[in-house]
């Protein structure tokens, strides 16, 4: 790799490593806040960024999926916690946001490391 693809690699690297963190502050604020469309859209762009640097980033695409089905399952949980005749318990939401959380950790960590010159 190239000094210049070498930067370019390790300035995306970190892109997403702040897109996630900013990622996870929202995505917790939704699960608390379900039904706040703006912040629901909000979180929605983030994944949509995310995943915009993660193309540039091949070596992250198991981690960007695993995320990414991650977000749709989370999602999908909150969406059902509001509809009528649906089981789902605070601790069911509870679970699938920690869940999420070691996704976005795990994808970040892989950025952590494509960031590192060293590694």
């Amino acid at each position: 790799m190239t000094g210049s693809e070498c930067q370019a690699t390790q300035a995306a690297a970190l892109e997403v490593e702040a897109a996630l963190e900013a990622y996870e502050t929202h995505v917790r604020r939704l699960v608390h806040s379900w039904l706040d469309m703006d912040l629901y859209r909000h979180v929605s762009a983030e994944i949509d960024e995310i995943r915009a640097f993660c193309m540039l980033l091949p070596e992250l695409s198991i981690p960007w999926v695993a995320l990414l089905v991650s977000h749709a399952e989370l999602v999908h949980c909150l969406w059902r916690s509001d509809q009528p005749g649906q089981r789902v318990t605070q601790r069911d939401l509870q679970s699938r946001l920690e869940d999420h959380v070691q996704c976005i950790r795990r994808l970040a960590e892989s950025s952590r490391r494509l960031a590192d010159p060293r590694s």
